[in-house]
């Protein structure tokens, strides 16, 4: 039997979710005979040989900031090989404009959450069969676009977080789906305001085979705000929160568990003296991540944020007292915001990092399927240009809130939304 191959692109940008659609893929046991490769650029050799063995399928997972990479990639993929591969896009950005995948060379795009499509794809392909009649899959003959909130949600129990088969490991996602609808986030457009987690039982269970097969000693986890674990998004389960931490940590061979810093991040409200005390029992990390964004209450209320600038400082000084380091968020450039507030935000930063805080500084970028995506690209004034380029280089501010300028122009841009979304 010829072999079919996937080609899964794994960039940096995005590895998470490389990891987490490989890994249903490897479990599936429909296709066994699939043979996986997940390079960081997609070579012409790779795909001369696979197709010598079999059909090929090559997979991206499309963010808004990589379009342009990823269409040069797949423009060139298409001159050399022309019909003789199946290109599949999902991710964040396909998902809000399949459209514009498909007009860029895709065969067909993934909407909303893939661990549970991206394998019947592919089953599919491999066996010459349509996948049109998919539910979530857009190819060029689809005429009405699926949107994510009217697809079935992923059980995330039902998928492993990593792919152990082809040691593609990354953080383990522990939750799904946010309640908040931030105005400048597409998180509610692709996942939903209902929270899913991972159970207790399902992570350590994975993260046993993964110590015993991998090596794995150290893991982070991944959430749009971690101290929401085991409730519906809204407030802190103490007891739920504390039992992931405790049946983690107690996992022999496993050193290290990362909770509350990169690559998730804290909501302020919901940082209390009490539940941070009981996670330094716990967590290797001593910094935390927390979303303030703003200075000014009247912008956050603006971007729908549910909570204030004191919500905000209250968490980062809980957080000092309790020994973390704060790594703030912030962004500036949102709709509404005037060059005195965005002045007054990027002051407030130097008062934080003389706190003891660091701070990491992003410009507003309309991101599609947010509820900002067609506001006005983040721009920097002179003076907010000067004031954080100096923060930059006196090492207060990390961040490419430089590059973010640029894309968000080049977001802004975009026209050819016809029919999308």
């Amino acid at each position: 039997m010829p072999t079919h191959t996937l080609i899964f692109n794994a960039h940096s940008s995005s590895r998470y979710s490389v990891a987490a659609l490989v890994g249903a893929v490897e479990t599936d046991p429909r296709l066994e005979h699939i043979h996986i490769e997940a390079p960081v650029r997609i070579a012409p050799n790779l795909v001369r040989k696979a197709l010598k063995l079999g059909g090929v399928t090559v997979a991206y997972s499309v963010m808004s900031t990589q379009t342009s990479r990823i269409y040069e990639e797949v423009k060139q993929l298409r001159s050399s090989f022309r019909e003789s591969l199946t290109l599949v896009a999902g991710g964040a950005h396909a998902s809000a404009r399949p459209l514009d995948s498909i007009k860029n060379g895709f065969d067909f795009v993934v909407v909303g959450e893939g661990e549970g499509v991206l394998p019947e794809l592919l089953h599919r392909i491999s066996n010459g069969e349509d996948p049109l009649g998919i539910k979530g899959v857009v190819g060029r003959a689809t005429d009405k676009m699926p949107r994510p909130r009217d697809l079935v949600s992923v059980n995330l129990d039902d998928y492993p977080p990593f792919a152990l088969k082809k040691n593609i490991l990354g953080p383990i996602e522990v939750t799904r789906g946010c309640p908040f609808s931030c105005r400048f986030c597409a998180t509610p457009f692709l996942t939903g305001g209902r929270v899913r987690h991972r159970s207790v039982d399902k992570v350590v269970a994975w993260l046993t085979r993964a110590v015993n097969t991998s090596g794995f000693e150290r893991t982070w986890f991944l959430s749009p705000n971690a101290l929401s674990y085991g409730g519906r998004g809204r407030s802190v389960e103490s007891d739920k929160l504390e039992l992931l931490l405790r049946q983690t940590t107690s996992i022999d061979g496993l050193r290290e568990v990362f909770f509350g810093s990169f690559p998730s991040e804290v909501r302020p409200e919901f940082v209390t003296k009490d539940v941070l005390e009981m996670m330094r029992q716990y967590v290797a990390n001593d910094t935390l991540q927390i979303g303030l964004q703003s200075s000014s209450d009247r912008v956050l209320k603006l971007a729908n944020r549910h909570h204030s600038v004191e919500d905000g400082l209250k968490a980062i000084h809980d957080a000092l007292d309790c020994g973390f380091i704060p790594h703030v968020d912030m962004i500036f450039g949102l709709p509404g915001e005037t060059p005195e507030e965005r002045h007054a935000s990027i002051e407030l930063c130097q008062e934080l990092h003389n706190m003891g805080a660091k701070i990491h500084g992003h410009v507003f970028m309309p991101l599609p399927g947010s509820a900002f995506e067609n506001e006005r690209a983040g721009c920097l004034d002179p003076v907010s240009r000067s004031m954080l380029g100096e923060l930059s280089r006196k090492g207060v501010m990390t961040g490419a809130w430089s590059a973010q300028e640029r894309l968000a122009k080049e977001l802004a841009s975009m026209t050819n939304h016809g029919g999308d979304a």
